[in-house]
């Protein structure tokens, strides 16, 4: 009988600091535990070449050894290196098997380095761009997790993303989506798969739910109504429908809470009176943030990309019983209308959808939202993940 792997290696497709999935790891590494595994979430590696240019701030990070970091008791953070961007690599195959050797050579001294020896890690990632990484280990048991539909954020398809993600299929041992209609579209083609979905951790819903913090004063000092977004404020929002809802009611104050990735944006905007950004809080301050909204607001662009999604914020917001409306994504349409409302990018009736909701019973809501909530803990998501998983593998 086969045991499972000593040794999990999470191929994340950003940087540790802006994957958004952080807190699935933390409880990954609590749920690997009870096999004995090491979880090892592994950064972005490093190019020589694009690293000076394109993230300047890990240059150090290309002298030495590779970086290994511990995050919590089974979960670890580590840094390898490339011998040149896997975006290049993709398309020369000898540039791909030297990728893939300085990846083995940085497994080797992670290994070391954690006093234990797994030929076989179970590889993890994200996008098919990283299936290469299938390639690393002979006899590893393969994870594709896929928490995007396979399209840019305006819905435009890539032909050499979809002859990836046909190319990897076959060397894939189990599929996972976030959402439905994402395993209705892919999952057909792959041997094994589950729809694992997306939650938050235990800590983060106790916080939301208990509610007995005081809302962000600079943010209270707004009138209400507030109604809130807080994440990433980037083109993924339909502005125009954001601008236009802000026309029509000049009463109503959209608060916008998260890291701006384009100035511009603000700098469009500041015609609006209405519309406030108020900067980043740290993850600590959330149950703050949202209790001072009134009602939340998931204004993404109308299509394919978003369609498929299952945003991570909506679960802080029903955990908080915070109300919200959504831009047409699928997933959240199983949820009660009294905690979202998932309806068309057309103003008019968003504006209808949250007048609704600013005049509801917010015990109602509270309610509803921790039952919902409270159905999508990391933990407990993990665990049953890891006992499926090792059904596979042994």
């Amino acid at each position: 009988m086969k045991r499972f792997p000593r040794i999990i290696l999470l191929f994340m497709a950003v940087d540790w600091p802006i994957y958004m999935r952080r807190p699935f790891l933390y409880a990954l590494g609590t749920a690997a535990k009870d096999f004995g595994t090491t979880v090892v979430a592994v950064n972005r590696p490093l190019c020589p070449f694009s690293t000076l240019i394109k993230k300047p701030g890990r240059t150090a990070e290309l002298i030495g050894k590779p970086n290994l970091k511990q995050i919590a008791e089974k979960l670890f953070l580590f840094s390898p290196r490339y011998v040149i961007h896997d975006r290049v690599a993709e398309s020369v195959s000898v540039l791909e098997r030297l990728n893939l050797t300085a990846l083995r050579g940085s497994y080797s001294h992670l290994q070391s380095r954690l006093g234990i020896s797994e030929p076989r890690p179970l590889v993890w990632f994200n996008y098919p761009q990283q299936g290469y990484v299938m390639k690393l280990f002979s006899g590893s048991f393969c994870v594709f997790e896929l928490y995007d539909n396979l399209v840019d954020y305006m819905g435009r398809e890539s032909e050499t993303v979809n002859r990836l993600e046909e190319e990897m299929r076959r060397r894939t041992d189990l599929f996972l989506t976030t959402s439905q209609k994402l395993h209705d579209k892919y999952a057909v083609n792959y041997k094994q798969s589950f729809m694992f979905g997306n939650g938050l951790s235990r800590k983060t819903y106790e916080l939301l739910a208990a509610g007995n913090c005081d809302g962000i004063p600079e943010i209270m000092a707004i009138p209400p109504p507030r109604i809130g977004y807080a994440g990433m404020i980037s083109e993924r929002l339909d502005w125009e429908s954001i601008t236009t809802l802000a026309s029509l009611e000049p009463e109503w104050n959209f608060i916008f809470v998260g890291r701006i990735v384009n100035r511009s944006i603000r700098q469009k905007l500041k015609k609006y009176g209405n519309i406030w950004f108020m900067g980043e809080y740290e993850p600590a301050s959330m149950p703050a943030v949202l209790k001072s909204f009134d009602v939340g607001m998931m204004p993404y662009l109308d299509n394919a990309f978003f369609h498929f999604s299952n945003p991570l914020k909506f679960y802080e917001m029903a955990a908080a019983g915070l109300a919200s409306v959504s831009s047409n994504m699928e997933e959240l349409k199983k949820f009660p209308s009294e905690l979202v409302r998932v309806i068309p990018n057309r103003p008019l009736l968003w504006r209808d959808n949250l007048q609704e909701l600013l005049g509801a019973n917010r015990n109602t809501t509270l309610k509803i939202g921790r039952e919902v909530a409270g159905q999508f803990i990391w933990e407990d998501m993990a665990a049953d993940l890891l006992k499926r998983i090792d059904d596979l593998t042994t």
